[in-house]
């Protein structure tokens, strides 16, 4: 059983959270002293609402999961537990998490808590992810707030750095998903989900995927110019990032749609973990 109630919070999607939460804390950390027990709140009572919001994301599309090959085995499609004890949880979890950041952090950071779980639950699950190509751009607005929930859990203000961590996660994302989309067509072709590629095609989707890296690697380097950020996190963080538009720009080239999608998402993840890595021990330098 709790197997299974793990399983619905989708821990890989909390981790990958977890890891943009901490490196823009600590980056917001670095001219103060570092607060363990606001950056174990932030943690805690954030992950919670993501979970939450997994778990309605599985209610909600527990119907075309079913349809595919790489979600017919989760616990809903497979009805392992009842919808009802499911609901029940989601709610818990994501009152009690959004209480942790209102009472033990701040609340700026529980609104925005509370912005990421209604952009992902309610815009991108329920109204847009089955009716238009854009759906992923509309989720990755929630994807990206944890980069600035964990800024703003430090300095309870939003500012233009704060800001521009949200832009770039923004585009870091439409490039990982994207891949993942190409990655995963038929799966999304049998599901009748209009993601990019199914209804733009897998070429475009591929320069798509090199001209948000780009915007991704403009972004990034404005937290340099704008005197955020040292020059060694620029010159670090632009090999890990010109090294991923090569390989984006081979995509477009290459015919191995499969193959060279997974590495381009792979490597997205690697990008990710040494920019929040960066990020987070910049004031060393």
């Amino acid at each position: 059983m709790f197997k299974c109630y793990l399983e619905i919070i989708k821990p890989g999607i909390i981790i990958g959270n977890v890891i943009l939460i901490s490196g823009s804390f600590l980056f917001a950390s670095s001219n103060i002293t570092f607060n363990l027990f606001l950056f174990l709140y932030t943690i805690f009572g954030t992950s919670l609402v993501i979970a939450s919001a997994c778990v309605f994301n599985n209610l909600i599309d527990c119907d075309i999961d079913k349809k595919m090959k790489r979600t017919s085995e989760r616990v809903l499609s497979k009805k392992l537990l009842s919808p009802a004890s499911v609901y029940i949880f989601a709610i818990f979890i994501g009152v009690f998490g959004i209480s942790i950041l209102g009472i033990l952090v701040n609340y700026l950071t529980m609104m925005l808590s509370i912005f990421g779980f209604f952009i992902y639950v309610y815009i991108y699950t329920l109204l847009c992810k089955r009716r238009t190509i854009y759906s992923t751009f509309i989720g990755s607005f929630s994807g990206s707030t944890p980069s600035i929930i964990g800024y703003t859990a430090v300095t309870n203000t939003i500012d233009i750095c704060s800001i521009l961590l949200f832009i770039i996660f923004i585009f870091w994302q439409m490039s990982h998903f994207y891949a993942i989309a190409i990655l995963r067509i038929q799966d999304y072709n049998k599901a009748k989900i209009p993601v990019f590629p199914v209804i733009k095609g897998i070429l475009k989707t591929k320069k798509h995927i090199f001209y948000y890296i780009i915007i991704f690697i403009f972004f990034s380097s404005l937290l340099t110019f704008l005197n955020y950020l040292s020059y060694y996190f620029l010159m670090l963080s632009s090999i890990i990032n010109f090294y991923w538009l090569v390989l984006a720009y081979l995509n477009i080239k290459k015919d191995d749609n499969k193959k060279n999608a997974s590495k381009l998402f792979y490597f997205s993840i690697v990008v990710v973990v040494l920019f929040n890595f960066l990020l987070s021990i910049d004031y060393l330098f």
